[in-house]
């Protein structure tokens, strides 16, 4: 199952229009960094998900002290290519002063690219390297951008999706904390006593997520093998027993358990960032973060280098966290973010040498959260100063036992539109399954070729 593959987690990105170009100008502007000796080469670093941007920016500054006679240029695309083909925005950036000479993007991003050759194959800068070790990356890491033996990516940042769990109920309930290897019976029934707390003078909830991307990790926990659109047209693994098993136990936590409650405005989540829920289901980059709708004057922070919010801490209550816990299996999904070179960029060398920076450094602290693709790194003292809790293991045991989200369009994810009947109970697991299968299935099936035209028709 390693092969598999979210979210989304980080929403890949349509067209870029000339509006769109013309922010964007003023964008760099503004993230612009630079050291103060006149450059001799200006590297531009496109970035797609606020969890790469957030990790990038922190290291930039030590790679100028590095390289004085380079200036970065770094600007954010997320949410700005809804096709999820990053291919277009490549293209239209070509020649144009914002022709990218890194892009940072996602194992999901570079599946739904519809022409890799934009991108460079690493694998010679890796062989002319002698200190590059690709045994150091965690196992599948490097596969998630290699395609045909060619590597089009260096793997910097994995994220998986953990369980968080709220230290001070468990230790008000008397409950000892989850470990690795507890199960999804054990789950439910520290959910049900957790429920029955209150926290002033609000009732705590069990557990708490959004639930378009948790029921894909409860469904792999009962053996679902989610595929990518490419690998299975037919989204064939939507109504197998596994997962419809799995969607009707995840169900099962709002209408029989009654320790997940269900908001169609999916707000709920609010409620573990506020100390009212016993456990929340996450990314691990949403570590520390309060939802969006809870942010105050968002747009009044100052900017960070690549344009995204400098996040800080919101939990303000004792937590730890956990894998997800063990139904046929223990396991979870994760994305990997990685940093490749375009045909287009004008400065490869110093490119790779960027890339090859970002993948040997921690940030000097933890921000959006990840845990870093180079197994030395993730198990290095640096990685325990950034990450203090006790359970952190359990973030490195995700990327061993997890599976990489699905790639799927984005208008083939899963909505809110399609999980509410079977959240209500209004629906049946299948049924529900077999609905959301036949509105994503024509998105999946390639497109056929083009009848040429004969000659003289017109």
């Amino acid at each position: 199952m390693r092969d598999l593959s979210r979210h989304p987690l980080p929403r890949p990105v349509v067209r870029l229009t000339v509006a769109v170009l013309v922010a964007t100008v003023f964008a760099l502007a503004a993230c612009s960094i630079a050291p103060s000796a006149v450059p001799s080469s200006t590297l531009v670093v496109w970035v797609d998900t606020p969890a790469i941007g957030a990790s990038l920016q922190q290291r930039i500054q030590p790679f100028l002290k590095e390289n004085p006679n380079l200036q970065i240029k770094v600007f954010s695309q997320a949410g700005r290519i809804k096709n999820g083909d990053i291919s277009t925005a490549i293209e239209a950036l070509s020649g144009s002063e914002l022709s990218p000479d890194v892009v940072a993007f996602t194992d999901l991003d570079f599946r739904l690219m519809s022409n890799t050759g934009d991108l460079v194959d690493l694998s010679p800068y890796i062989l002319s390297q002698s200190d590059f070790d690709t045994t150091d990356y965690f196992p599948g890491t490097m596969d998630a951008f290699r395609l045909q033996g060619k590597q089009y990516a260096i793997p910097a940042e994995v994220v998986p999706w953990m369980i968080y769990y709220n230290q001070d109920a468990f230790d008000k309930a008397h409950l000892p904390t989850p470990e690795s290897g507890w199960t999804v019976s054990q789950f439910v029934s520290d959910g049900q006593q957790l429920q029955g707390q209150t926290n002033g003078k609000q009732q705590m909830a069990g557990f708490v997520a959004d639930p378009i991307i948790a029921v894909l990790p409860f469904a792999e926990a009962f053996g679902a093998q989610p595929k990518d659109g490419a690998e299975d047209p037919y989204a064939t693994w939507l109504t197998d027993s596994t997962t419809v098993a799995g969607v009707d136990w995840f169900a099962g936590l709002s209408l029989r358990s009654k320790l997940m409650p269900f908001d169609p405005q999916n707000r709920s989540q609010a409620l573990w960032a506020t100390g009212n829920a016993g456990m929340g289901g996450m990314f691990m980059s949403d570590r520390e973060q309060l939802p969006a709708f809870l942010r105050r004057r968002l747009d009044e922070l100052t900017p960070s280098p690549t344009g995204t919010p400098a996040f800080t801490s919101g939990w303000k209550f004792k937590w730890n966290v956990a894998l997800p816990p063990r139904a046929e299996v223990q396991t979870t999904v994760y994305y990997v973010n990685g940093y490749g070179i375009p045909q287009t960029s004008h400065d490869p060398q110093n490119a790779w040498l960027l890339i090859d920076f970002l993948s040997q450094h921690l940030p000097n602290n933890a921000a959006l959260a990840y845990v870093p693709a180079r197994e030395s790194l993730a198990y290095s003292s640096g990685f325990d100063e950034l990450y203090p809790e006790s359970g952190r293991e359990a973030y490195r045991e995700a990327v061993l036992i997890g599976n990489r989200l699905p790639a799927l369009p984005p208008s083939a994810q899963l909505t809110l539109q399609d999980v509410q009947g079977v959240m209500d109970g209004s629906t049946r697991p299948f049924v529900m399954l077999q609905a959301y299968r036949d509105r994503i299935q024509p998105m999946l099936l390639p497109k056929p070729a083009p009848t040429p035209t004969p000659v003289g028709d017109s």
